[in-house]
């Protein structure tokens, strides 16, 4: 398991939410608000499922479209 991360929006540095889980569940997750104490700077924050990924792990995003060649 790895840890959830955001970004914090007054530092820019990436902190963990304290919560773990699986690639897997992150992905289908719905796009939920979430509220945080952050360690960076001492605030609360709100993020979104969306804006979150893992430790560790590349970010969870959409793949662009593939391209098929011409016929």
């Amino acid at each position: 398991m790895s840890s959830v991360m955001i970004r914090c929006p007054n530092t820019g540095h990436a902190v963990s939410t304290a919560i773990e889980t699986e690639p897997s569940v992150l992905r289908r997750l719905p796009n939920i608000r979430a509220r945080m104490h952050c360690p960076a700077c001492g605030q609360e924050h709100v993020w979104r499922t969306s804006e979150a990924w893992l430790e560790g792990e590349p970010r969870l995003v959409d793949a662009p479209p593939a391209r098929t060649a011409a016929a």
